[in-house]
């Protein structure tokens, strides 16, 4: 399929003349002024690989129609080449202050044209799918190989402690979904991934959209505690008061161990916002090796449930039921044990918990009343 080019001149002939040159390798539209110019690219914007621009024109000058595309979101990554009989110095500095990728004097001479246009829409085209295979589509920030990618750069430039590397889940995302729509829940992470880019890319950090509602970001540790974090935290949560406001779960880890791979760096920061998930009082956690050592330890035990349960590990312990006045027995309550042909007797605190949290306690419960 042909690229698609946008001629904006008033002048006829200066018209007739690129559409021949052209029209051989592409698709070719026309405008006679500015304002015609965006309309038709408010219809075809997504279509259009690159604008030849006149400056002088009744109606709207080129100069106006640089700004308004430079200016508008979804126009404003579209190539402008200004033509124009202007030779003057000032009229190049001028249309390349405003945004112009090129600049081209009349009179044309078409090789020149042909190849200056193809230059400019390959350099697009190729920094656009370079931005495609780096970016999240939402939110515009790194995404999860490409954060890791740059962060480890950044992290092999820089002693052990200067970075954190941290993780942002926001709290009940899927509940603002329910109430207000996805296009609500869209906007809100397009919104944070804004506050997030501008904050820490201006303290030498970068930013990345993992998955769903999860961010990384890696930054200066001197930039941890600091009143501008602290204030780029609250800007996020706020949004734009058209909701109530959100609220962050976060992790970090402070990198000072440089052989460890950064996704392994991310799963500490994982494990610390995990510690805070779901709770009141706490909403940041720094990650120690305690944590990683608590999941290992739960990890072994899921690992070991359905085989103890199969081997008949876990035991009823009757603890004695009396009546005081009495003092006779009147009945005992069922407890478990689980006695580990490796560890030994291993206390209901140690697992119970973690079979609450994962279902099997259904099963060991059903277990215990046959027992």
């Amino acid at each position: 399929m042909q690229r698609k080019v946008l001629i904006v001149d008033d002048n006829y002939i200066n018209r007739a003349l690129l559409q021949n040159m052209l029209k051989s390798d592409y698709e070719v539209l026309e405008a006679e002024n500015g304002e015609e110019a965006l309309e038709i690219l408010d219809e075809t914007y997504d279509s259009i690989s690159a604008v030849l621009l006149d400056i002088v024109m009744p109606v709207m000058d080129g100069h106006e129609v640089l700004s308004r595309i430079r200016s508008s979101e979804k126009l404003c990554q579209i190539p402008v080449i200004v033509t124009t009989g202007n030779t003057e110095e000032g009229a190049e500095v001028t249309a390349l202050s405003l945004g112009a990728n090129d600049f081209i004097a009349k009179p044309y001479k078409p090789e020149i044209i042909k190849h200056r246009l193809w230059n400019t829409i390959n350099l697009r085209e190729t920094a656009a799918f370079v931005n495609s295979i780096q970016r999240d589509k939402l939110t515009g920030l790194y995404n999860r190989e490409t954060f890791f990618t740059k962060a480890e750069e950044m992290i092999a430039s820089h002693e052990p402690g200067y970075y954190v590397l941290a993780c942002f889940d926001i709290d009940n995302l899927k509940v603002i979904n329910d109430q207000y729509g996805t296009d609500k829940g869209d906007y809100i992470l397009k919104y944070i991934a804004g506050v997030f880019r501008d904050g820490f890319e201006a303290v030498g950090g970068i930013c990345s959209r993992i998955m769903a509602d999860n961010f990384a970001v890696l930054y200066p540790a001197s930039f941890m505690d600091s009143p501008k974090l602290a204030e780029m935290r609250h800007e996020a949560s706020m949004l734009d008061g058209s909701i109530q406001p959100i609220s962050f779960s976060i992790g970090r880890y402070l990198v000072n161990d440089l052989s460890l791979s950064v996704s392994s760096m991310y799963d500490r920061a994982t494990l610390a916002e995990a510690s805070v998930k779901r709770r009141f009082d706490v909403h940041i956690a720094m990650y120690d090796e305690s944590m990683r050592d608590n999941v290992l330890r739960e990890q072994e035990i899921i690992n070991d449930m359905d085989r103890a349960l199969k081997n008949h590990e876990f035991e009823v312990w009757l603890q004695p039921q009396y009546n005081h006045s009495t003092g006779a027995l009147i009945g005992a309550e069922a407890l478990v044990r689980w006695r580990h042909p490796q560890k030994g007797l291993i206390p209901p605190c140690d697992f119970v918990p973690v079979f609450e949290r994962n279902g099997f306690i259904y099963e060991m419960d059903k277990y215990i009343c046959e027992e």
